[in-house]
């Protein structure tokens, strides 16, 4: 569709011959180049691919890479199971508290549940 023909040699030669002869406006060049500046400032990359950058440099190796996963992966179970077993004490406490203060609500609960 988009192929030359003998149809276009008309045009073509017609092209050839235009010239535009309209002057710039005024400031026309430092608008451009301000232009410029912003489109490459506003290209600045998002902090997502400048890590996803680093890590598709740092990890070219798969073995590396699921090795740093799989320590990574550990490190954070770790210390959520840590956080999850202090709130779970620290809840236990606190309703064994409530239930020693439903049934008495004048007796003080024992000291190794304050």
């Amino acid at each position: 569709m988009n192929e030359p023909d003998k149809h276009d040699e008309a045009l073509g030669k017609l092209l050839q011959q235009w010239r535009a002869d309209a002057p710039l406006p005024p400031g026309f060049q430092k608008a451009v180049w301000r232009r410029i500046e912003q489109s490459q400032i506003s290209a600045a990359p998002a902090p997502w691919t400048v890590i996803a950058r680093w890590i598709a440099s740092a990890l070219p190796r798969p073995a590396l890479a699921v090795s740093y996963v799989a320590i990574l992966l550990t490190l954070g179970l770790t210390a959520g199971w840590a956080q999850a077993r202090q709130e779970t004490a620290r809840v236990k406490n606190a309703m064994g508290e409530r239930y020693i203060r439903s049934l008495d609500p004048y007796q003080a609960p024992p000291p190794e549940m304050r």
